[in-house]
C-alpha cells in the first residue's frame, strides 16, 4: 500500500467517523484544513476546497456560542485542551456540537507556533444525550409530584436509586440519607428488612408479587407510626430486569377511620348492653327490692317482738338481716353499673376523700404488705358522687392486696393532676364520655402477680374474678362509676410483677361569663329518636343549657304545661308516634305564641308551610345537620331574645 492509499485510507477512517483537523496561528489565521472539517462545519459549498479556506480567520468559518478566543486561552495556560465538548453556529445558522482536542505544534511552513486541533462532530449523540436528561427530569418532575405515592427504586444490588420527595415525607428521611436497603433500618424493623430482601430477590428471578403488602413503619424525624400499602414491580432492561420499583400509598388516616370506626361499633355494643341490662335492672331491682323488704322487715319484726327467742335463733336472724342487706346492695351495684344509679353530684375534695378512703383501709391489711401514699395538697377538686367514688377507690385497693402473693408485697397509691388531649383518650378505656382537658388522678400500684393477657380483656365484667367468689360485681363497678364521672382507665400489668391501675376524673372548671350568662337558658327537646336527643344532650349541656328532654309530643306539651314561663327555646322533631310534632306547633302557637321553636325535620320546609304560618319565632333545620350548624341557630335565637 503506497503512501497515497494509507492517506486516502486515514481520511475516509476519519470522515467516517465525523473527525476532522484544523490548524490555525495564534491570531486565529488557518494555516490548514482538511476535506473532512469543510463537511463538519457544512461550508462545502462556500469554499470548493480547503485552499480556499487557508488564510481565512477561524471566525470566518463559525459563529461563536462560547466567548471568541476560549480555545486560545485554555492552551496558553495549559498547553493543550483535551476532550472539551464545546458548542457553535455553523455559517448556516445550525447549532452544532464537538468534542474538541487541540495543542501547541511548531508549523515548518509558517516558521511558529500553531494550535493544532482535532475535532469530531458529537452532534447527534449530544441531543440525544440532552433528551434523555429531560427525560430524566421529567420523570423525576413527575415522581415528585405523585402526590400521597412514594416512589422507591432498587437495582439489582438492592441500592436504592429512586427516593422521590413523597418517600422522604413518608419515612422522614432525605434522598442523602439513603442509599441502601439496610439504611431504612430506623423505619423498618429487622423482620421487615429482610422480608424486603426476600422479595427483591424474587422480583430480580422473575416472579411476581401480585397483591399489596400492608406494614406499619416508623416516621423517623415525626417518630410516628404509618400505615403503607405497597406493591414491587420489575423495571426491564435489555434483555433482562434492570431495577425494580416499589409503588407506596399512605393508608394511615384509612386505618385509623378503620379502626375509630370498629371502636365506635364495639361502643355502641356496649351501650345497646348497659341500656338492655339497664332496663333488666331496673326491673329485678325494683321487684328484687320488695321481696328483700318484706324478709329485712319480716326479720327486724322477729327480733322486735322475740325478745325471748332463744339466742341461737336471734343469730340466725341477724344473718338473715346481713344477707339481705348485701343483697340490697349487689342489686345497687347493678344499678350503678348500668347507669341507673343515680347519685346527687358534690364538689368533691379528691385528695381528701382518697386519703380518708385509704385510712380506713390499712388497719385490715396484713403486716407483710407495704403501702406507700403519694397525695400531694394542690391537687384541684371534682364533681362527683362522693359514696360512688369512695367505693371506687376501695375496689382498686382491695383488687390491689387480693393479687399480692402470700408473702407480701408493696402497694403505691398516687394522686396527681395531668392534661389528657384527645388522642391521649383514645388510648384509654371507658373514656367515651370524656373530653379533652385537665383531670386529677389516682394511680394504685401493686407489686403483685399481674393480669393474665386472656384475662385482661374480661376483668371490668360484672362477677368475673379469678381469686375470690361472692365478691359482687368487682371491678364492673369501678368501670361504671368512671364512666359516669366522664372520666378514663388506663391498665398497666405484666405478669409475675404487677399492675397499676390509673383512673382518671374532670377537674371541676368554673364557669366563664359567656356559661354563666347561657345557664340562663333552658331547651325542650322533643324528639323521638333516643340518639339525637343524646347527641343535643351532651351538646347543649355542655355548653350550660338547662336540657329538658321529651320522647313524643304528649311528654312535650306535658313539660311545656310544667314549665310554663321558664322555656326558652323548644327543639321540635315533626314525624313522632302519638301526637305529632304539627299538632305540638299548634298547641304552642295557641299558648305560647311568644316561645320561638327550632324545627329539625327530614321533611322539607315547604311540606311544613300550613303548620308554621301562625309561628311568630321559628326556624327550620333539614336532618341530617351538624352539632356546629345546631349551636349557630340556637346562639342566633338567644342573641334575637337578648335585642328584643
Amino acid at each position: 500500500m503506497t503512501n497515497e492509499d494509507l492517506l486516502k485510507l486515514m481520511q475516509d477512517a476519519l470522515g467516517f467517523a465525523s473527525i476532522g483537523l484544523v490548524r490555525y496561528k495564534l491570531n486565529g489565521e488557518i494555516v490548514f484544513i482538511d476535506q473532512n472539517a469543510l463537511k463538519i462545519f457544512e461550508i462545502e459549498d462556500l469554499f470548493p476546497s480547503p485552499e480556499y479556506v487557508i488564510g481565512k480567520k477561524v471566525s470566518d468559518i463559525q459563529k461563536y456560542v462560547l466567548p471568541p478566543g476560549l480555545i486560545r486561552r485554555k492552551i496558553s495556560e495549559d498547553g493543550y485542551v483535551k476532550a472539551f465538548e464545546y458548542p457553535l453556529e455553523t455559517l448556516k445558522g445550525k447549532r452544532k456540537w464537538f468534542l474538541h482536542y487541540s495543542y501547541l505544534v511548531w508549523d515548518e511552513k509558517t516558521k511558529e507556533n500553531c494550535i493544532q486541533v482535532i475535532l469530531q462532530d458529537i452532534t447527534e449523540l449530544k441531543e440525544t444525550k440532552i433528551h434523555l436528561e429531560w427525560a430524566i427530569n421529567r420523570f423525576q418532575a413527575i415522581a415528585n409530584s405523585a402526590n400521597g405515592v412514594a416512589l422507591i427504586g432498587f437495582d439489582t444490588n438492592k441500592n436504592i436509586v429512586l427516593w422521590n420527595t413523597y418517600a422522604e415525607y413518608l419515612y422522614g428521611l432525605n434522598h442523602s440519607e439513603v442509599s441502601k436497603l439496610d439504611d431504612l433500618s430506623d423505619c423498618l424493623t429487622k423482620d421487615q428488612i429482610n422480608q424486603l430482601h426476600s422479595l427483591l430477590d424474587k422480583i430480580f428471578q422473575g416472579e411476581t408479587i401480585k397483591d399489596p403488602i400492608i406494614w406499619s413503619i416508623k416516621n423517623k424525624k415525626e417518630g410516628k407510626e404509618k400505615r403503607i400499602s405497597f406493591t414491587i414491580t420489575p423495571v426491564h432492561g435489555e434483555n433482562s430486569i434492570k431495577e425494580s420499583l416499589s409503588i407506596q400509598i399512605d393508608i394511615t388516616g384509612e386505618y385509623l377511620q378503620r379502626k375509630e370506626r370498629e371502636a365506635l361499633q364495639a361502643h355502641l355494643e356496649q351501650v345497646r348492653k348497659l341500656e338492655s341490662i339497664g332496663t333488666l335492672a331496673a326491673g329485678i331491682a325494683h321487684e328484687f327490692n320488695n321481696i328483700l323488704m318484706g324478709i329485712l322487715g319480716n326479720a327486724e319484726l322477729i327480733l322486735l317482738y322475740g325478745e325471748n327467742l332463744p339466742q341461737k335463733l336471734k343469730d340466725y336472724i341477724q344473718q338473715i338481716r346481713n344477707s339481705t342487706q348485701r343483697a340490697a346492695k349487689l342489686t345497687r351495684d347493678l344499678l350503678t353499673y348500668a347507669g341507673k344509679e343515680k347519685e346527687p353530684l358534690h364538689i368533691v375534695d379528691f385528695n381528701d376523700l382518697v386519703r380518708h378512703s385509704i385510712d380506713l383501709l390499712i388497719p385490715n391489711v396484713n403486716s407483710n404488705i407495704s403501702v406507700s401514699l403519694n397525695i400531694p395538697n394542690n391537687i384541684p377538686s371534682i364533681e362527683g358522687a362522693p359514696n360512688l367514688l369512695t367505693q371506687m377507690v376501695i375496689q382498686i385497693f382491695n383488687n390491689a392486696v387480693e393479687s399480692l402473693p402470700e408473702h407480701g408485697g408493696n402497694i403505691k397509691v398516687e394522686v396527681g393532676k395531668t392534661h389528657l388531649s384527645e388522642e391521649d383518650l383514645r388510648k384509654l378505656i371507658y373514656s367515651d364520655n370524656a373530653t379533652p382537658g385537665e383531670y386529677v388522678y389516682l394511680s394504685i400500684t401493686d407489686t403483685g402477680t399481674g393480669i393474665k393477657a386472656e384475662h385482661l380483656p374480661k376483668i371490668f365484667d360484672p362477677f368475673f374474678s379469678t381469686k375470690f367468689l361472692g365478691r359482687g360485681l368487682g371491678l364492673s363497678t369501678v368501670a361504671a362509676t368512671v364512666r359516669n364521672h366522664r372520666g378514663a382507665i388506663k391498665v398497666q400489668t405484666e405478669e409475675g410483677k404487677g399492675t397499676t391501675f390509673t383512673v382518671y376524673l374532670p377537674v371541676l372548671k368554673a364557669k366563664t361569663e359567656t356559661e354563666k350568662e347561657a345557664d340562663k337558658g333552658t331547651i325542650l327537646i322533643i324528639d323521638d329518636e333516643l340518639e339525637i336527643q343524646k347527641l343535643l344532650f351532651k351538646a347543649l349541656s355542655k355548653k350550660g343549657f338547662k336540657i329538658l328532654q321529651a320522647s313524643n309530643g304528649t311528654e312535650g306539651l306535658e313539660l311545656l304545661n310544667n314549665y310554663k314561663g321558664k322555656i326558652d327555646l323548644v327543639i321540635l322533631d315533626i314525624l313522632m308516634p302519638g301526637i305529632s310534632g304539627t299538632k305540638v306547633l299548634a298547641e304552642i302557637n295557641a299558648k305560647y305564641p311568644e316561645l320561638p321553636v327550632l324545627i329539625i325535620s327530614g321533611y322539607t320546609e315547604e311540606n311544613l308551610e300550613e303548620a308554621i304560618s301562625h309561628l311568630k319565632y321559628w326556624d327550620f333545620m333539614m336532618k341530617p345537620f351538624s352539632l356546629g350548624e345546631i349551636s349557630g341557630k340556637i346562639k342566633e335565637f338567644f342573641e334575637k331574645k337578648k335585642s328584643k
